[in-house]
């Protein structure tokens, strides 16, 4: 290595593109530590309450969460679930030793993905059950839509679609030659699958793809030098989304994925996960925390908070909790608050304070 240095005086493109290739899949594996900040926060109360941690070896990638029920999955099969709104955490006995990467449910069906081609799929109230789908590829991140059609995308390019809620997979080919010149299967990292049948995926080089067509075709929406780690789409009808990658890379739609466009974030740190809905932006890193409350015109780094600046977590979620009430006068109600969570090292599931 140090001979090929003193002989080059620079490094060609494609050698530029495979030092960041380099950085952008050792990221992805959380194994980096980003710095860098954005408007950083005073210091003062903490912006996370810690409700669930593990041995320092425990790590958490992926998180998702629909009402009160969110499930998050990481190292070694491990698992946490909550049925409370994030209030509780149980920790569930391992389906398998092997990394799991990404977690999605839509109707009564949840799943999760990760190394080694590892499907498990369950439905509600009934046990895990594996899928075998012949494939051994390491999946990165999985969606599924309310219609049951679902999307898989990991290492190398693979890409995978059910149309069954997930029970069967069929690979999907593409021609990455139309993506990059050297035609590099890209590493992808993140996916989602809209109710309406517009499927997102997005990885290393910058890449966002959009199919209109339930997976059939892709057009590039996205690309560039740095990797799309996480892409998340608000709930609240507005069109707006955002997507997180390597070296401060923030990028936001607000015409529900057709066209993005770069937001100035103060910040070189790896962004590992990203939620957004109603104004609000929670972006994790490594060593970082971002956080908007006016739908990206600013952000706050809490990279000086000790539960932040130490550590680093990738998947957010936001839930709801309920809790019961009753008036002076004996009249009862609910009180529904969301609450967004984070995970990350160390098994820690955390919540977001303000």
């Amino acid at each position: 290595m140090t001979t090929r240095c003193t002989q080059n005086k620079s490094l060609d493109g494609n050698n530029m593109k495979n030092i960041k290739r380099y950085f952008s899949i050792m990221a992805a594996l959380c194994c980096l530590a980003g710095f860098g900040s954005a408007v950083l926060a005073q210091e003062g109360d903490p912006i996370v309450e810690v409700l669930e941690s593990g041995i320092p070896h425990d790590k958490l990638f992926a998180i998702d969460m629909k009402g009160s029920w969110g499930l998050a999955v990481g190292s070694y099969g491990l698992m946490r679930e909550t049925a409370d709104g994030g209030e509780t955490w149980t920790t569930a006995d391992p389906l398998t030793s092997k990394a799991l990467l990404g977690v999605t449910a839509a109707g009564d069906t949840q799943i999760v993905v990760g190394q080694q081609g590892t499907i498990f799929r369950r439905v509600e109230g009934a046990d895990w059950k594996q899928v075998e789908a012949g494939l051994t590829q390491r999946i990165m991140d999985v969606s599924l839509n309310d219609s049951g059609l679902g999307y898989i995308v990991g290492e190398f390019g693979f890409m995978a679609k059910s149309e069954d809620d997930g029970l069967t997979w069929t690979m999907v080919t593409k021609d990455w030659e139309s993506v990059n010149e050297e035609g590099y299967e890209p590493h992808l990292y993140s996916t989602i699958v809209k109710n309406d049948g517009t499927i997102f995926v997005a990885g290393e080089f910058g890449l966002i793809m959009m199919s209109t067509d339930r997976g059939q075709t892709f057009k590039q929406v996205h690309g560039g030098d740095e990797g799309v780690f996480a892409v998340h789409f608000a709930k609240d009808g507005s069109g707006s989304g955002y997507a997180v990658g390597q070296e401060g890379l923030v990028l936001k739609t607000i015409d529900a994925g057709s066209t993005w466009s770069s937001v100035d974030v103060d910040t070189n740190s790896n962004l590992l996960g990203v939620w957004s809905g109603n104004g609000e932006v929670v972006v994790t890193a490594i060593r970082d925390l971002l956080r908007s409350t006016d739908d990206g015109k600013s952000f706050t780094s809490f990279s000086a908070d000790a539960q932040i600046g130490r550590t680093w977590y990738q998947g957010v979620g936001a839930g709801v909790s309920e809790t019961a009430t009753e008036s002076d006068t004996g009249r009862k109600s609910v009180i529904r608050e969301q609450q967004i969570f984070i995970v990350g090292n160390g098994g820690n599931v955390a919540k977001v304070l303000y």
